[in-house]
């Protein structure tokens, strides 16, 4: 990896034991994958106050970041990202999807199929159901 990685953040957005999802719009970049929202953090943000803003304008609802779950690196071959997962709340909003993702879902942490998220999720996944294995 040469490239120097563009710092991303994910939601890992929690309800009521459940998990939000939301696949990739078919006309996007990485399209049919499902993945945490989130995005790219710009040069003046902290990670939470990114997350706020990228889910506000994916979804249009407010979150509070709770703890960091795990961070990895992950080589697209076109570009390298530093993802960085945090758990997030929400109070029950509506969600309106604009044109990065095309569905969502809310699915228990087991539940999420991994083969079917995006590959620099997977890891993400990985360590919250890892963190839920400690705590129950």
């Amino acid at each position: 990896m040469s490239t120097t990685p563009i710092e991303v953040v994910a939601a890992l957005l929690m309800h009521n034991g459940q998990l939000l999802i939301a696949r990739r719009h078919p006309l996007s970049d990485q399209s049919g994958w499902w993945e945490f929202p989130g995005g790219k953090v710009e040069p003046s943000e902290s990670h939470q106050e990114a997350l706020r803003r990228e889910i506000q304008e994916e979804l249009g609802v407010d979150i509070v970041v709770r703890g960091h779950v795990a961070s990895h690196t992950h080589d697209y071959g076109t570009k390298v990202v530093r993802l960085h997962g945090y758990q997030c709340q929400w109070t029950p909003q509506q969600i309106v999807l604009t044109d990065s993702h095309d569905a969502f879902e809310w699915r228990r942490p087991a539940e999420v199929e991994k083969d079917s998220l995006a590959p620099a999720d997977r890891p993400l996944l990985e360590a919250l159901l890892k963190q839920e294995d400690q705590v129950s």
